[in-house]
């Protein structure tokens, strides 16, 4: 099972993208003038950057030359028509596609599986479901990364995957095999596992699909969770319906970055046409 096996080598909510906040909740803020210098000269890096990316397979490009900055602290949605090379963006951005040209940046740095800066939950349908282990010990694997090579899992582990477990609503399917789960039962179990991780940088592919009403609203208010905790989180997602709703942020891909920036500003009608066409059904 090696999307699972891989969990803790790979592993995204929603942002402050601008939206004012009143003044009678907060003090004013004061900034020293050393600070705000220090602030000028090392500006905070981009959450993702992506440059000049293009991915092929075979001779058939999927993604052609991608540029795109994710902001730290955003809850964005990657959407496009089949094939328009989303579920490959994430997986380039991964690492687990080599591109023919291009280069990502994590936080201002080379991504590398072994710095637990990315948390990612795959699809569903590419996960063996089979394999005979429990949703704690699913959980627990967004753990592995800070343990190293040498240690095994212990107690403090155990009680982060179980407060992982508790925050999507599984507490009590700890002990459960992942097989006798439903779909959406799984997908709180994968949500967890990432949860575990606590990374600054969560990666979803597609986390609604196959689920039922309540496990979509359940994960919608995880992800509120973590944008209010300064995660960021890209989502591959279909619902065009809720992308205003759910996002604040919004990439619109087919093939070529169509657009990309907070949802008023880039989830328009023309936008949409030019990414599905001109039959697309607009919001």
């Amino acid at each position: 099972m090696n999307t699972m096996a891989g969990s803790g080598t790979h592993k995204a909510p929603m942002s402050q993208n601008g939206s004012s906040v009143s003044d009678s909740f907060s003090p004013p803020l004061h900034v020293s003038p050393s600070l705000a210098l220090s602030n000028s000269l090392h500006p905070q890096a981009e959450a993702i950057e992506v440059h000049d990316l293009t991915v092929a397979y075979r001779d058939t490009p999927v993604l052609w030359d991608i540029d795109l900055k994710v902001p730290p602290g955003v809850l964005m949605a990657v959407v496009g028509p089949n094939g328009a090379g989303k579920t490959t963006l994430i997986k380039a951005i991964l690492g687990l596609l080599k591109p023919v040209s291009g280069r990502v940046l994590v936080d201002g740095k080379p991504y590398s599986a072994r710095n637990q800066s990315v948390a990612y939950v795959p699809q569903r349908g590419t996960v063996d479901w089979d394999f005979p282990t429990t949703a704690l010990d699913v959980v627990m694997m967004g753990t592995y990364g800070k343990l190293g090579w040498f240690r095994r899992p212990g107690k403090s582990e155990r009680v982060v995957a179980a407060d992982a477990l508790a925050r999507v609503g599984m507490a009590a399917f700890a002990g459960r095999q992942i097989s006798q789960l439903s779909g959406g039962q799984q997908q709180r179990v994968f949500l967890a596992r990432a949860l575990a991780q606590d990374a600054p940088v969560y990666l979803m592919d597609e986390p609604f699909q196959g689920v039922d009403a309540v496990t979509e609203k359940a994960i919608v208010e995880i992800l509120r969770e973590l944008r209010t905790r300064g995660r960021t989180v890209l989502v591959v997602h279909h619902d065009l319906q809720t992308v205003p709703e759910y996002f604040d942020w919004v990439t619109l891909l087919n093939v070529r970055v169509i657009a990309s920036g907070p949802v008023k500003a880039a989830f328009t009608p023309d936008n949409l046409r030019r990414a599905y066409g001109a039959t697309v059904r607009t919001v």
